[in-house]
């Protein structure tokens, strides 16, 4: 079975991020073509206060600044080597101390605008990664799914949008 599509794991709370500069990114994607990868995957645009890209609306709510625009990196290398790319949206971490998804409906509302209107012009951006991983014991999770799921189509022109298939840690 031939693997296409990974995803860019970009920002965590488990793993020094941004910690590659833009020299091991494009080996990273020179590699990952020549293994036949197609198609890459942002996790999240964020997680609680680090963000991947310099969102006025993020840093506005007292985000970090990053050192470096990996959302504009990554969609370079992914025109450059002629693979899709698809942006995960933002985690404000809320939910997981709440249980209630709004949370992310409002923050994302504003991201997904932002992200269409700064990066939408890349030939490789070909969609968008619902990111949130949900439990029994979320609120509102098939609302904000149908609720995002639908501005990303509608502010991109109906490009392809799916959410993550992990359910109370399990994948689907």
């Amino acid at each position: 079975m031939q693997i296409t599509g990974t995803f860019l794991d970009e920002i965590s709370h488990d793993i020094p991020h941004q910690n590659w500069s833009e020299i091991e990114w494009e080996q990273d994607f020179q590699y990952m073509k020549t293994a036949g990868i197609d198609t890459v995957i942002m996790i999240r645009s964020g997680y609680r206060k680090f963000i991947t890209y310099p969102s006025k609306y993020l840093l506005s709510k007292g985000c970090y600044q990053p050192p470096v625009d990996l959302v504009d990196m990554f969609l370079r290398l992914a025109d450059k080597y002629g693979m899709q790319f698809y942006f995960g949206l933002y985690d404000s971490g809320e939910y997981w101390d709440t249980g209630e998804m709004q949370h992310e409906i409002n923050h994302n509302k504003y991201i997904i605008d932002e992200v269409w209107q700064q990066y939408g012009h890349h030939k490789s951006f070909k969609g968008w990664y619902l990111s949130m991983e949900i439990s029994r014991k979320t609120k509102g999770a098939a609302n904000a799914f149908y609720t995002l799921g639908k501005q990303c189509k509608e502010v991109s022109g109906g490009l392809h949008t799916f959410i993550s298939p992990w359910i109370d840690g399990k994948k689907l």
